[in-house]
């Protein structure tokens, strides 16, 4: 087995300059991921709160229109049990004519019999 031989004095001091570099590029590398993210953050929040804004004034509207979805509902359904209701009004007021007719009729039998 052959042994891993450690690197020269000279060897790790040409890699200096290299990892350097490479530590320099990589701070402007992480500062430019910084900047993006705070721009990310920011757009983010900017457009949440022009969302919230927009839901905000439109909630008057959506409310509106809701309560007149629901009024119109309601007014059809009293509309319908008004009908109803004049609907069995008159079949209660033709039924108490017959059974008036039909009262007088036997009243003035009582009173003044035919022959």
């Amino acid at each position: 087995m052959a042994r891993h031989r450690q690197p020269t004095r000279q060897q790790l001091d040409s890699l200096i300059p290299a990892l350097k570099t490479e530590e320099k590029r990589l701070d402007e590398l992480l500062s430019q991921a910084r900047t993006q993210a705070q721009d990310l953050v920011r757009r983010a929040q900017e457009q949440a709160a022009a969302r919230i804004e927009a839901a905000r004034q439109a909630l008057p509207s959506m409310v509106e229109a809701r309560r007149q979805a629901r009024q119109s509902v309601l007014g059809e359904q009293a509309t319908q049990a008004a009908a109803e209701d004049a609907q069995q009004a008159r079949a209660v007021e033709g039924r108490a004519e017959r059974l008036l007719e039909a009262a007088v009729d036997y009243i003035v039998s009582l009173v003044w019999p035919l022959p």
